[in-house]
């Protein structure tokens, strides 16, 4: 075989190894969590909150159509693990969904605390690690918050659905001190009325980190250098920040008050420390 015929045959044989690519989905199925402030669901049943217009602004940077599905956070980690949900934001980058989920850089720009409440009564210390010791202590079922406490099998952990449950455990004493992320800890007071009955402690650490996951399944796994860079775009130009306040839209302003104008969602507001 000639030289030329070898180089056409080794080129052909690349080729068909190398996978084509067809058209990218035409939607992005959001796997989407409540976690107040960042994550809520309105009255309406769309999909609000500083993530929430995050994830739209991802999908506008894909052309695509953003398609929330609102889950349990147990649920949603299966959507992910499935392929059956594209993304999802707010889920922490432990080793073990790092299997499933491709935690996809930059991170957000974010306020990433993990803080500790107690009764305001209860004067008990607690300002070094050490000091959870023969505590009781509230966690969210599936909620990851540093790799330490996670890891950490003498501590008494007592699990609920949501960190609301865990502060009324917490106001009943049935738990002694509930772990959660600061502005959602102090968000989830707010709503439930017990900021006068509870404080945070002065022991806090660094969470995981905020950032997209896309499913290892997931029928964008194939446009996975898109979507990187999309996130990549919106970190340049400031998207990434879930605190950022978007600018007036006029049309939405002219809309009746009673009217739900598509796109015309306000985030809700983000508690600062």
């Amino acid at each position: 075989m000639s030289l030329r015929r070898a180089l056409l045959a080794m080129m052909l044989a690349a080729g068909c190894a190398t996978p084509v690519l067809g058209a990218q989905p035409a939607v992005l199925n959001i796997a989407f969590s409540v976690m107040p402030p960042w994550k809520t669901i309105d009255a309406h049943g769309e999909a609000q909150g500083p993530y929430a217009r995050i994830l739209r602004q991802l999908a506008a940077q894909l052309g695509a159509t953003p398609r929330f599905i609102p889950c349990s956070l147990s649920r949603c980690l299966q959507l992910m693990q499935l392929g059956e949900a594209d993304v999802a934001l707010g889920l922490a980058a432990t080793p073990e969904r790092v299997a499933y989920l491709d935690f996809i850089p930059p991170g957000l720009d974010e306020d990433s605390r993990i803080a500790f409440f107690m009764r305001s009564q209860d004067r008990r210390p607690l300002a070094r690690y050490e000091d959870l010791a023969g505590l009781r202590i509230g966690v969210t079922h599936d909620r990851r918050y540093f790799a330490r406490f996670d890891a950490d099998t003498s501590l008494q952990k007592d699990v609920a659905l949501h960190t609301a449950e865990s502060m009324r455990k917490l106001v009943a004493g049935r738990v002694d001190v509930v772990i959660a992320p600061v502005l959602h800890g102090r968000s989830v007071l707010v709503a439930e009325s017990l900021a006068q009955r509870v404080r945070q402690m002065p022991l806090q650490a660094k969470a995981y980190g905020g950032f997209i996951a896309l499913s290892r399944l997931s029928p964008w796994g194939p446009y996975r250098a898109q979507v990187a860079m999309a996130i990549t775009r919106m970190r340049a130009i400031g998207q990434l920040d879930p605190s950022r306040q978007m600018p007036h839209n006029q049309r939405c302003e002219q809309a009746m008050p009673d009217a739900r104008t598509p796109g015309c969602g306000y985030d809700a507001a983000v508690l600062r420390p």
